[in-house]
């Protein structure tokens, strides 16, 4: 996915400054691929809180967008080795 890309997904506001995005994941096998995805993501500066589903293959993030966007969500999930594309 390309910066551009990521523009086309609007994330919903929560009312309370942040914002929540929904996003499919490849590549997680195991317990431990969702846990260091959630622990990489509570690790971003901006991110409220990080809920990733193993047999969904889904995470969704809440995020406060004046310090972090979409794009940096999936460059943080693919720094640690996994590809995320923005759903719903």
């Amino acid at each position: 996915m390309t910066s551009s890309d990521a523009s086309i997904t609007t994330p919903t506001p929560t009312g309370a400054g942040t914002a929540v995005v929904h996003l499919a994941v490849d590549g997680m096998h195991c317990g431990s691929c969702s846990a260091l995805i959630e622990e990489t993501l509570a690790d971003q500066a901006g991110v409220t809180t990080a809920s990733v589903d193993l047999d969904a293959a889904r995470a969704v993030v809440e995020y406060d967008p004046a310090r972090l966007d979409v794009g940096g969500i999936q460059a943080a999930i693919a720094d640690a080795g996994y590809a995320a594309t923005p759903v719903g």
